[in-house]
C-alpha cells in the first residue's frame, strides 16, 4: 500500500510540471507565392538549379535579437511557392545570388498570399534565340550589365542538358563546344553575340543517344568584390526536338 501511495505522489508531481503541458502552437496557417522581378524592366529573373535556386527569408517574432534565415526555393523560371508558412512579418534578405544583395520587408496574412520581390540582376540577357543551322546548334543574344563600372568582366555561355533543369551546374557541353566571351564592350545591350555547338562532336552523354535537348544561355558579370561566386543570369529554358528542327520555350514549371 505504501508503494502505491508513493507512486501516486510521483504521478501527481509529474502531471503538475511542464512534462505534460500540451503544445498549443497553432499550425501553419498561410501560403505564399510570387516572383523574383527585375526592378528596372519588370521581367521575371530566371534562376538556375542547383547553384542559384533559393532566397533567404527572416521570420520576425521568434528570436528577433539573433534571427536566423530560412531558405525558400525558387523555380528556374523565377517563381516560388511555399504552402507551409505562418502569418506574420518577414524580411527577404538575400545575398550571393545572381542579383545585387537586397532586403525587402513584407507581411504574410492568414490564407493565400502573393508577394513579388524586386531585385537588380547583375546582367540581363536580351532577345535570346536558339536555332539549328547547317548542322550546328546556334544561340544568339545580347547582354547588358546593370552596372558596367562595378562588373567589368562579363562571360556568356550556352548550356545544354538532358532535362529542363539545365544550368551552369547541369551542363554537358563545355570547352571548345561552347564559346565564352569575356569582353566588356560586348555587354552593351546592342551587340549580337553568337555561340555554336556541333552535335557531331560527342560531349558526355548529350549526343550519345537520340533525345530531346534542353538549352539556355547564361551570363555572369563580376568585378572587384562583386559577384565573386560567379552567379549566372539566364535566359528561359528551351527544348530542342530530337531531329533538332523545333525549339520551344519550357513553361511547365508547375509540375513537380
Amino acid at each position: 500500500m505504501k508503494k502505491i501511495a508513493i507512486l501516486l505522489s510521483v504521478l501527481l508531481m509529474a502531471t503538475s510540471c511542464d512534462w505534460f503541458v500540451f503544445d498549443n502552437q497553432e499550425g501553419y496557417n498561410a501560403q505564399i507565392e510570387g516572383r523574383i522581378i527585375d526592378a528596372e524592366t519588370g521581367e521575371v529573373v530566371q534562376m538556375g538549379w542547383p547553384n542559384n535556386q533559393r532566397i533567404e527569408i527572416i521570420e520576425w517574432g521568434w528570436n528577433d535579437d539573433n534571427p536566423e534565415s530560412d531558405k525558400w526555393y525558387v523555380k528556374p523560371n523565377g517563381t516560388y511557392r511555399n504552402k507551409l508558412v505562418f502569418a506574420g512579418k518577414y524580411t527577404m534578405d538575400t545575398r550571393d545570388r545572381n542579383f545585387y544583395p537586397v532586403q525587402q520587408d513584407f507581411e504574410i496574412k492568414k490564407g493565400p498570399n502573393t508577394v513579388d520581390f524586386k531585385v537588380i540582376p547583375y546582367v540581363r540577357i536580351i532577345d535570346p534565340v536558339i536555332t539549328y543551322e547547317d548542322g550546328k546548334i546556334v544561340a544568339r543574344c545580347k547582354v547588358k550589365a546593370s552596372d558596367p563600372a562595378k562588373t567589368p568582366d562579363v562571360t556568356v555561355a550556352l548550356f545544354m542538358f538532358t532535362d529542363r533543369w539545365v544550368s551552369d551546374g547541369n551542363n554537358t557541353v563545355s570547352g571548345q563546344k561552347t564559346t565564352k566571351l569575356s569582353k566588356t564592350k560586348l555587354a552593351d545591350g546592342e551587340t549580337v553575340l553568337e555561340m555554336t555547338v556541333d552535335p557531331t562532336i560527342t560531349s558526355g552523354m548529350q549526343f550519345v543517344y537520340e533525345r530531346e535537348h534542353f538549352l539556355r544561355i547564361g551570363a555572369y558579370a563580376a568585378g572587384s568584390g562583386v559577384n565573386s561566386s560567379k552567379r549566372y543570369n539566364y535566359s528561359p529554358v528551351y527544348k530542342m526536338s530530337r531531329d533538332f528542327k523545333t525549339v520551344t520555350e519550357v513553361t511547365n514549371w508547375d509540375e513537380e
